[in-house]
């Protein structure tokens, strides 16, 4: 039986709270016991041990409208502290200088034996082997599917379905708005500035839209790719990195004669780098828009190439599975004891 709570009713927190309305059905044949009774934002939180009304929490685009429930100026860590929870859920904004608030609330969950899911790169990237640790240290999942390249599924692939196998090689095209910018300018010649001015436009870009033309998104999806999958302990500062600002139509113009295109690809092998790199045309790693996708070289499986949505709503997938897989295990736990 899940006692849930939500840290965090941001975008991404309020898609989640729709999507388990929208799939309760199937939530509960895993578990017909599964509740949400906590979500909190930076001003408050709700919280009932009875379980939250997911229908009118699906309604509602702040908290605080909810119902009187909701307890204005309380901390997420004090939701945390009443420990009647047995999964929390860490949706925060992703802050990669620190990691806070999210590593605080992570650190704070495990250490009282709660398990947690996370989209939240920021975390990961600042403290992977303590939070991995702390996790281990006190019997907990600490699953984050929803970290690298949104609804694909990298990290359940690898770690269960290709167990035996040896990681040789990782290159992704890890951040969709330096696709898109790049598509842009492969396809209708548009420049740069007009492309990234679009790209801002339709809402693809982080709020400083830095983190993505400078390839520092692309760079903390590395971090993780190489600490989580190929037992590196990384640090951002590792990552030897480029963004596209440089790009030129003319460069673009060039490689698309030549049957290549310019993509922003996160290589990690002996190196973990972020650059623009020529990408044959013909190559799976080759996709546009704002698709993602991730080439696996491995010992045995060779080569292994995934593409999907790397952003965004489909983000929310990634989450739901790592909650179901959290369901399943802890039942199985249950009786086998």
């Amino acid at each position: 039986m899940l006692n849930v709570i939500i840290a965090g009713f941001g975008f991404i927190g309020r898609k989640l709270v729709r999507t388990f309305h929208k799939k309760i059905d199937l939530i509960k044949n895993v578990d017909s016991k599964f509740k949400i009774i906590g979500v909190s934002d930076s001003k408050g939180y709700l919280y009932n041990l009875n379980g939250l009304d997911l229908k009118r929490l699906s309604s509602v685009k702040r908290l605080s409208e909810y119902s009187e429930e909701y307890r204005e100026g309380r901390s997420t860590e004090e939701m945390i502290e009443k420990g009647e929870a047995n999964l929390m859920i860490e949706v925060t904004p992703t802050n990669v200088d620190d990691g806070e608030p999210g590593l605080s609330f992570m650190k704070a969950a495990l250490k009282k034996g709660i398990h947690v899911v996370t989209s939240n790169k920021g975390p990961l990237v600042v403290a992977f082997r303590e939070l991995t640790s702390l996790a281990k240290r006190n019997d907990c999942f600490l699953l984050y599917e929803g970290t690298v390249a949104g609804a694909i599924p990298i990290f359940s692939l690898i770690k269960r379905c290709l167990q035996g196998d040896t990681i040789r090689r990782i290159m992704g095209i890890l951040n969709g708005t330096t696709n898109y910018i790049l598509s842009r300018m492969y396809f209708e010649g548009t420049s740069f500035e007009l492309a990234l001015k679009e790209a801002r436009e339709r809402g693809l870009t982080e709020r400083d839209p830095s983190y993505d033309v400078d390839g520092i998104d692309a760079a903390c999806k590395a971090v993780i790719l190489a600490n989580a999958l190929m037992n590196r302990n990384v640090k951002f500062k590792d990552v030897k990195r480029t963004g596209i600002r440089r790009v030129t139509q003319e460069a673009i113009s060039l490689a698309k004669k030549s049957k290549f295109a310019i993509k922003l690809v996160s290589v990690i092998d002996k190196r973990i780098e972020v650059s623009p790199k020529l990408v044959p045309i013909n190559h799976p790693l080759c996709v546009h828009s704002t698709l993602n996708a991730i080439h696996i070289e491995t010992d045995l499986a060779r080569e292994i190439t995934l593409i999907g949505r790397g952003a965004g709503e489909e983000t929310v997938s990634a989450v739901l599975n790592d909650v179901l897989t959290v369901i399943r295990e802890t039942a199985s736990r249950s009786r086998k004891i």
